[in-house]
């Protein structure tokens, strides 16, 4: 899609993009549209996709092909995350300004998911997320991340990989040229007014409950069961309050084998509650979250006490301060020091239940929602999508290359490099002696030849003599063949010759005999005419006698005498 922005930009996303999608697709779908306010953006997905856009080019690739390679040679930047470089690794070489999303921790996600996996499965699974990561830092030019504590984890992250060095220092002290924070944000629109879908709609939520909203997936590192508990605790006395789960598996199907969903299921059918006051949805499309945002009394987000939590960013927190939905949080992350400095909601320790519960009641009970109403404002207005992607707006409309790249080499790498080094001298080493090996080779193969050919020469010569020797003989014994051939042939020949003689002459004497016959034959034919002819004229000469002149001129013409 041309613009007329002098910038291109290609966003290649690790997640799918389309009605239904993860935060990570979310985030890329929204990050695309606020570029395209200042460059030419072309979305690059895994998928096929519903979602139309007119101001970005949505194009799809194959997750382990090159599909790409065309139109990131045409492009100014390249914007990648997660699993991306590693399947697609030859966007690393085309020298194009590589700017990386950090915000989600994968690294630290994937130790909780696979916390309960045998040591020889998850090993191999960490090792591969953490050469993931790795190739991520080592290759991009400027990262940004989703806030402040996870900008410091990344500073780590980045200084173990020598990205922190005196050329990145020199172009900026505060690395602000590196990483930038750009957390997650809020679209400008307000949330449109919906028909209810779950009040009055939904067979067993009626229009006067409370609805408690789970905004988001359940993921292994996230914590509904204490919720689940609470609610099982609170619905004895207070009925009205029903539990709905906006999503439960992730809608990408390569994000699958988490164990939270069934668990979260299996208690709350365990609790008696399942269907009754606690219910499960399918994953809400993107476009509709707002409906269910819109008519909930408040929202919940649960964690356990972790790391991943320290350093997490909770997207569907967002969508909650967009619909302006009180929030109840665990805390560990930093959304709940929002939540709690802002007075947007209630925080509560992790594993509480109790506490989770009283909170629950104290927010459905409150009295105090102007003031929380107030409080989202200032919020919504800090959060807008073009706000918080300042930092990436301006690295897109002048990139450039990280001064360091390729400059400063890892322990890995200078082993590496150094055995690169030491394998060189020896590929010298083996070199020239096998050249002093070929060239005593090629000598001795030059003498074997030439023997060879003196050796077969002579045998050439002797059998060349001997095959004259034969051919000799043979011509021999063949004139003498011939010779007697020849005699032979004469001897036919004549005996031949003295037979047709014989047949010749006996059949001239047939022949002749024949004439003879055959004249005999006519002679008597002749004579016996002639005397036939000489009794007519006697028999004339008796009529001429007897009749006139005239008569006898007649029958002389008749009879043509």
């Amino acid at each position: 899609m041309n613009t007329g922005f002098s910038k291109r930009i290609l966003i290649v996303s690790d997640d799918i993009v389309d009605s239904n999608m993860g935060g990570v697709g979310v985030r890329n779908w929204e990050l695309s549209h606020t570029l395209a306010s200042h460059c030419d953006v072309t979305l690059a997905i895994p998928n096929v996709t519903k979602l139309t856009s007119e101001s970005i080019g949505i194009i799809t690739y194959a997750r382990n092909g090159q599909d790409l390679r065309t139109i990131a040679q045409s492009v100014d930047v390249i914007l990648v995350q997660g699993f991306v470089l590693h399947f697609q690794p030859y966007l690393a070489e085309m020298r194009r300004p590589l700017a990386v999303d950090l915000y989600v921790p994968s690294l630290l996600e994937s130790l909780v998911w696979h916390d309960h996996a045998q040591w020889d499965t998850w090993i191999p699974e960490y090792e591969e997320y953490l050469r993931v990561q790795n190739e991520l830092l080592r290759h991009g030019d400027f990262f940004f991340c989703a806030s402040e504590r996870q900008r410091d984890y990344w500073l780590g992250w980045l200084h173990a990989q020598k990205r922190i060095n005196p050329h990145t220092y020199r172009q900026d002290p505060t690395l602000q040229g590196l990483i930038e924070v750009v957390p997650f944000g809020i679209t400008r629109d307000p949330i449109p007014s919906y028909p209810p879908v779950l009040k009055g709609i939904h067979p067993n939520i009626k229009v006067s409950d409370k609805v408690v909203l789970w905004s988001g997936g359940l993921w292994e590192w996230l914590d509904p069961l204490s919720l689940i508990k609470a609610v099982a605790q609170l619905v004895p006395q207070h009925p009205e309050i029903k539990l709905y789960f906006m999503g439960t598996s992730h809608p990408n199907p390569v994000v699958s084998g988490m164990s939270m969903p069934y668990q979260a299921r299996k208690l709350s059918e365990e609790s008696g509650l399942l269907n009754k006051n606690i219910f499960f949805g399918e994953w809400t499309p993107y476009q509709e979250r707002g409906r269910y945002l819109a008519e909930s009394d408040l929202a919940v987000i649960s964690h356990p006490e972790h790391i991943e939590t320290h350093f997490s960013f909770r997207t569907r927190v967002l969508d909650c301060i967009w619909a302006g939905l009180p929030i109840i949080s665990t805390q560990g992350d930093i959304l709940a020091e929002w939540i709690a400095s802002n007075q947007i909601g209630l925080v509560v320790p992790p594993n509480d239940v109790s506490a989770m519960a009283d909170a629950i009641l104290n927010l459905l009970n409150s009295k105090g929602k102007p003031s929380i109403d107030q409080s989202f404002e200032g919020l919504r207005e800090r959060l807008q999508w073009d706000k918080v992607a300042e930092p990436l707006i301006k690295y897109c409309l002048n990139p450039i290359i990280a001064p360091d790249k390729g400059l400063y080499l890892t322990e890995t790498e200078r082993i590496s490099k150094d055995k690169d080094a030491f394998l060189a001298k020896v590929v010298r080493a083996k070199d020239a002696h096998t050249e002093q090996i070929i060239l005593e080779k090629d000598a001795f193969l030059s003498q074997v030849v030439h023997d060879k050919d003196e050796f077969f020469e002579q045998g050439i010569r002797e059998k060349e003599m001997k095959l004259d020797e034969v051919i000799r003989e043979k011509d021999l014994k063949l004139d003498e063949v011939i010779r007697e051939k020849d005699l032979k042939l004469e001897q036919v020949i004549r005996e031949k010759d003295a037979f047709i003689d014989r047949t010749i002459q006996e059949k001239d004497s047939d022949r002749e005999q024949a004439l003879q016959v055959q004249q005999l034959q006519f002679q008597e034919i002749i004579d016996e005419k002639e005397g036939l002819i000489l009794r007519q004229q006697q028999q004339i000469e008796k009529y001429q006698q007897s009749f006139p002149v005239r008569v006898y001129a007649a029958l002389k013409h008749l009879i043509g005498r």
